[in-house]
């Protein structure tokens, strides 16, 4: 069945290029700024924010002017009647609103500017989702209730070496930040539905990968789990937690997304690693 609905995302999502080009998706860009220097998100490596973390280099992020929505929505509504644009999180990034402002402007409510209330692989498992339900055939209406039912289901549970840089950023308040750090511990947070909390405090990177597994375990219990595993620095650390957890059964579809977008590593920062998780 031809789909008749386009999709438009941002970068943060991380989205494959060769997936976006099959899948005929529309991915704007974000931007990040190391020491007064412009790199576009999703044609930087990552490594790059690394290295720049890890030598206190200055590094920013700026999101997309409106202009570059109009234009992803422009070439998606040349084939489709319809076209949906994720966002990450607007309490995360002005790119929600700068998708709304390049709406407003064209002035075309076949267009829909949806808040995915959430980001890095949490956003992914959205867009491939929604792509999946709109190549069956539903219109935009359909998809967006079905996107809000999805969003219910899910949340993003990460740490990270300091939180400094999410307070620095404006992500996390500064009590929080003290007493996470704290001790030398390490800070368990939660991102759902928007909202980012400071959940849990565990003492050493063991206890970071047993936290995450018991959390799937307790989602076991309503049915198939979904797991993606993101990070920004800890990839032997994201292997071991992928085989933890699969060693849990069956019943849960678990893989590694990869390295978080160059914009969320620069305002997660160095330690970062992470899952989304999902009853499906």
């Amino acid at each position: 069945m031809k789909r008749t609905v386009g999709l438009v995302v941002d970068s943060t999502f991380g989205m494959n290029s060769k997936y976006a080009k099959e899948n005929n998706i529309s991915v704007v860009p974000l931007k990040v700024i190391i020491d007064g220097r412009e790199f576009i998100d999703g044609l930087i490596d990552s490594n790059l924010v690394v290295d720049a973390l890890k030598n206190n280099k200055s590094v920013k992020t700026s999101q997309p002017s409106p202009e570059h929505f109009m234009q992803a929505y422009e070439k998606q509504l040349i084939n489709y009647e319809e076209v949906i644009c994720l966002t990450i999180s607007k309490t995360l990034s002005g790119t929600n609103n700068s998708a709304n402002l390049g709406k407003t402007i064209m002035e075309n409510n076949n267009i829909h500017v949806i808040d995915s209330e959430t980001n890095i692989n949490g956003a992914m498992y959205l867009a491939e989702k929604v792509i999946e339900f709109l190549d069956e055939g539903h219109n935009a209406k359909e998809a967006i209730d079905y996107l809000e039912d999805l969003k219910n289901k899910g949340s993003l549970i990460f740490t990270v070496d300091n939180l400094q840089t999410l307070v620095a950023n404006g992500r996390l308040n500064r009590v929080q930040a003290v007493i996470g750090n704290m001790l030398k511990i390490k800070p368990i947070l939660r991102f759902r539905k928007g909202v980012l909390d400071l959940e849990h405090k565990v003492r050493s990177p063991k206890n970071v990968i047993l936290y995450l597994v018991n959390e799937v375990k307790k989602l076991m219990e309503h049915g198939k789990v979904i797991v993606r595993i993101a990070y920004v620095d800890r990839s032997v650390q994201a292997k071991e937690l992928e085989h933890e957890i699969y060693q849990l059964g069956e019943n849960i579809d678990v893989k590694i997304t990869g390295v978080i977008s160059p914009v969320i590593s620069a305002h997660v920062g160095l330690g970062g690693l992470g899952i989304y998780l999902a009853n499906e």
